[in-house]
Formats: structure tokens, C-alpha cells, sequence
């Protein structure tokens, strides 16, 4: 696929368009469940259409780097961490400004992963490893976090959807590790670095790299019980069909997915999708899309499915994920009357919600009873 840019400046009212495309997909609720720093949140939202949104956000990053470094230099080590991670979280914004890949994105991506490992390097807490998971020609890029114990911590695969990845779930995967799980947090192949630098796309195919992942796994703590895979987005769609394929997967949530993805009729949308398929037109798109549907007529699956609803999410409807509680004869749903996309608005609630359910299901051994909700 050719490499593309974002349009150079224009007038004022592009750019007024641009950042106003931006908060539309990037909104307030978005980048506090991403991690980042209220008050950085507010000054990216509050910025002057005038100011590149990238140079914005990447400034409030370069400005928490530079706390992290004095608390390293004082010894206050979990004052370190958390500057990394707000960093890291306000370079996901950052990338945003690009739906293709270009120079600009590929810095900026690079950037938000270094300042996600300086934090891992520190990190007393949890256990964190950068993998590398063998995919096709190349690898998938995910870290890996687990409890600082023997105890065996059944896996989670942490994924996104078409613009938010990896480390942009690191709370929903702290959340898992306080639980006694472990998480791995996924760039799937149309994603991150595994698009970016690895050059892989989203294809048919894509549920192989999560087994490929579940293999990575045993491979470095033995353990073979029963996993768990979580969908964000259009995540949740591949999240799905990872369950269908590899029955390792004893439970699966899904948070606001399509089950059978159409073109997107806006600019932003539509573009992102070219680049996680890499594909030039949207026709191309949805000729990829059909191969990813899934029909519960023919696709089960034996994991359990729980899945998530925003009622107030502007890009998925209640019915276009009915089809995902089908697939399986142990499915639950729940909906957040006012829940905006995937839920950014209720964060905390839906990450112990979910964390909880998760632990229900893989460390309690109770595979087939729910918790209470």
C-alpha cells in the first residue's frame, strides 16, 4: 500500500474540520480510559484549532517524560512509572492525528512505546515483557503482564479495534493482574507496530495470531489452562473469531463490535480501515469485511460470551451485536443505558465488571456458573 500523509495546512476552517473529525473520534472519556492525565486531557481538548493536534499532544508527553526522568534522578520510582505512562497515553492521542502510516505516525508510535517500556523496566507491581509472537513472514508486537508470584495466572489477550492499541489497555490489564490473571495486550495483525513497522494486515486468517500468542505464553510459563480473550471495538470481532477457532478460549467478551462490518460512510473511519487492511479503496474494504463476518447458523463456539453495549454509542447498535450472544450457549449481555462507544464514559465500572467476570470464569475454575452482577 502507498505510504500517505495527512493534508498539509489549509485554511482555518479545515483545520477547525480536522481537530473537530479528531474529538469526534478522540473524545475526553476516550483518553482518561487510555490513561491519560486529566489536566493534559483538557488542555488537548481545549487547544486552539490552530495548534497541529499532534505537536499538542506530543508536547504534553515530551512534558511528562521530563518528569519522569527528575523522579528516576530523585529515587522516586513510582512517581517515574506513572509520568511514563501518562506519556505513553498522551502519544496514543498524539498518533491519532494520522489514519495512514507515515513518518510522523511511525515517531510518534515509537516514541509512545519506549516511554510504555521505561515504565515496565520500573514497574514493582506487575511483571511486564515485550513479545514478539511469530505471525506469517514477520511477528505480532504485545507485552505480556502477570502477577509477581508463582501462582499460575490464566492468560487474557487484551485487544483493540481500528485506531486504539496496545498499551491504551494497560488498565484494563492491571485490572486482570490484580486479579490473579494475566494479560497480554495485542497488536493484532492491522495494528500498532505489527502494521507499522511489521507491515502485517487484517485478514481471514487473523485468529491464528492469537493462538500463535496463547503458544507464546505456555511457552514461557507452562501453564495450559483455560484462556480468556477481550475485545474492544472492532476488536471484539476478531476477539470473537479467535474464540471460534481455538477452543483454549474459555471465555470471551466482546465490548461494542460489529458482527458483520460494513464500510463506514465517514472520512476518518473509512480510512482507518484501508490502513488496518491495507487495502486503497472501499470497495476493497468491504470485500475483506465479508470474510470476517460471522453467522451463528454455522459459527459456535464453547467459550463463554459476555458482551458489552454502550445505549448511547454512536457507531454501534444493540442489533448489530446480538449476533455475537448466538454464538454460544452460555452468553450474557450488559448495557449501559448511556454508555458511550465501548463504554469510555463508565470505564472504571466496566473494567471491574469485566476483570471480575474474567476471574469468575478462568481462575475460580467455575467455567460454567456466573457471578453476580
Amino acid at each position: 500500500m502507498t505510504e500517505r500523509t495527512a493534508p498539509s495546512a489549509g485554511p482555518a476552517d479545515d483545520a477547525v474540520k480536522q481537530r473537530a473529525a479528531l474529538l469526534r473520534s478522540m473524545t475526553l472519556t476516550r483518553m482518561l480510559d487510555y490513561g491519560m492525565d486529566h489536566w493534559d486531557a483538557t488542555q488537548l481538548v481545549g487547544a486552539p484549532a490552530t495548534q497541529a493536534w499532534d505537536e499538542v499532544a506530543a508536547g504534553l508527553a515530551e512534558a511528562q517524560l521530563a518528569r519522569a526522568t527528575t523522579a528516576v534522578e530523585h529515587g522516586n520510582i513510582e512517581t517515574a512509572v506513572s509520568c511514563y505512562r501518562r506519556a505513553a497515553a498522551a502519544l496514543v492521542a498524539a498518533q491519532m492525528a494520522y489514519n495512514f502510516d507515515n513518518a510522523a505516525k511511525r515517531w510518534l508510535y515509537a516514541r509512545m512505546s519506549q516511554a510504555y517500556q521505561d515504565a515496565a523496566r520500573l514497574d514493582t507491581d506487575m511483571h511486564i515483557e515485550r513479545l514478539e509472537v511469530p505471525y506469517k513472514s514477520s511477528h505480532c508486537n504485545a507485552w505480556f503482564l502477570r502477577p509477581r508470584t508463582d501462582r499460575p495466572a490464566p492468560p487474557v489477550i487484551i485487544v483493540g479495534g481500528q485506531s486504539g492499541w496496545g498499551p491504551a489497555y494497560h488498565r484494563q490489564a492491571r485490572a486482570l493482574v490484580r486479579r490473579g490473571l494475566s494479560a497480554v495486550l495485542l497488536e493484532a495483525p492491522g495494528q500498532g507496530e505489527t502494521r507499522i513497522v511489521n507491515g502485517l494486515h487484517l485478514d481471514e486468517h487473523a485468529d491464528e495470531a492469537f493462538s500463535a500468542t496463547l503458544d507464546a505464553v505456555r511457552e514461557r510459563t507452562g501453564f495450559a489452562g483455560p484462556s480468556g480473550v477481550w475485545g474492544n471495538s472492532f476488536g471484539g470481532l476478531i476477539a470473537a473469531r479467535a474464540a471460534l477457532h481455538d477452543s483454549r478460549f474459555a471465555a470471551c467478551c466482546v465490548n461494542g463490535a460489529p458482527a458483520r462490518p460494513e464500510p463506514a460512510p465517514f472520512r476518518t473511519a473509512g480510512e482507518q480501515s484501508q490502513a488496518l487492511l491495507g487495502v486503497s479503496s472501499d470497495d476493497e474494504v468491504a470485500a475483506v469485511f465479508r470474510t470476517l463476518w460471522i453467522d451463528p447458523a454455522t459459527d459456535r463456539t464453547s467459550a463463554a460470551v459476555l458482551v458489552l453495549h454502550g445505549g448511547a454509542d454512536p457507531l454501534i447498535a444493540l442489533d448489530q451485536q446480538r449476533a455475537f450472544l448466538d454464538l454460544s450457549a452460555d452468553s450474557s449481555l450488559r448495557v449501559w443505558e448511556d454508555g458511550e462507544h465501548t463504554i469510555y464514559n463508565h470505564s472504571a465500572e466496566r473494567t471491574d465488571f469485566v476483570g471480575d467476570w474474567f476471574r469468575h470464569r478462568l481462575s475460580d475454575g467455575l467455567l460454567t456458573t456466573k457471578p453476580t452482577s
